[in-house]
């Protein structure tokens, strides 16, 4: 089965006060760091990049290897309008796609092993949602299926009626399962300079100065 993955890198990043996709953790940033742990998983096959605050400034400074860099105009419109901009790139990128990773910028240390469980314990007859958990607590990331996808991102559908990506997925709760992901940075969002201290060590910086 053929995946792709949606990272969701448009925010503001208020709380921060820095571009979260810039980040360093070690020699890389949080979203070089992301796609090369989603390029480790074989059935992943095309990943798009939702960019929208300083997206100039990222595409700048970023190397996107074989992931699509999208800009995503509405993106203050809240996290679900950019994933259901994701969806719509993905769909032109891979037509004949099973199912979808929504990831999020701020969340750099899942493991690649995490993606590959999630993938690989999607069950087409069975699941329409499939989320990484720890401990009996769900995080991130989240797979979508296809006909979730579709409904995200085919404009030619009605447009969801609900109003977060939490409420898209519990409206789809009879076919949702959790995985245990045996990982417990699917709980870990580095989203404030303290969360970057207490994960990371150091103080918040970027790739760009003066950012």
């Amino acid at each position: 089965m053929s995946f792709g993955a949606i990272l969701l890198a448009a925010g503001v990043s208020d709380r921060m006060g820095s571009s979260k996709p810039l980040l360093k953790i070690g020699e890389t940033t949080f979203v070089e760091h992301i796609l090369d742990q989603l390029e480790t998983v074989p059935e992943i096959t095309g990943i798009v990049v939702v960019l929208g605050a300083r997206a100039q400034l990222i595409k700048e400074s970023v190397d996107f290897g074989q992931a699509l860099p999208v800009q995503h105009r509405g993106y203050k419109e809240g996290m679900f309008s950019s994933v259901r901009a994701g969806a719509r790139a993905l769909l032109r990128k891979l037509p004949d796609l099973e199912g979808a990773v929504v990831c999020l910028v701020d969340m750099p240390l899942i493991e690649a092993e995490t993606y590959a469980r999630v993938v690989r314990a999607f069950q087409p007859d069975h699941d329409d949602v499939v989320l990484a958990a720890h401990q009996g607590e769900s995080g991130h990331p989240v797979l979508l299926s296809r006909a979730l996808v579709e409904r995200l991102g085919n404009v030619a559908l009605a447009a969801p009626a609900e109003d977060t990506l939490a409420e898209f997925i519990e409206a789809h709760a009879e076919r949702r399962r959790f995985v245990d992901a045996q990982d417990p940075s699917v709980l870990v969002n580095i989203n404030t300079p303290d969360a970057y201290r207490t994960h990371l060590g150091e103080d918040p910086t970027t790739l760009a100065a003066g950012d």
